[in-house]
């Protein structure tokens, strides 16, 4: 538990996880302006909290990860405005 509150966020971490998440953007294909593309921040932030802390861990848990990884392909497919390239 102490690793998950006292992460920091250095720019070497920002970013990983910057990284991390415009990866998924593209793949899954959202506009950064979703609310699919915020929640994913959110919880690839957390991913990054809970210990994979390099590119291939978190990308690895992101690829593990249930609605990262189906659920939210799922729902870009369906909605209309996920295409967006911002």
């Amino acid at each position: 538990m102490r690793d998950f509150v006292h992460a920091t966020f250095g720019s070497v971490e920002l970013d990983i996880i910057s990284q991390a998440l415009e990866e998924w953007r593209r793949s899954i294909g959202v506009g950064r302006d979703t609310p699919e593309y915020e929640l994913a921040a959110a919880t690839i932030v957390t991913l990054f909290r809970e210990g994979n802390r390099t590119l291939p861990e978190l990308q690895a848990s992101i690829a593990g990860h249930r609605w990262l990884s189906g659920d939210a392909m799922e729902l870009a497919r369906s909605s209309p405005r996920s295409e967006s390239t911002d």
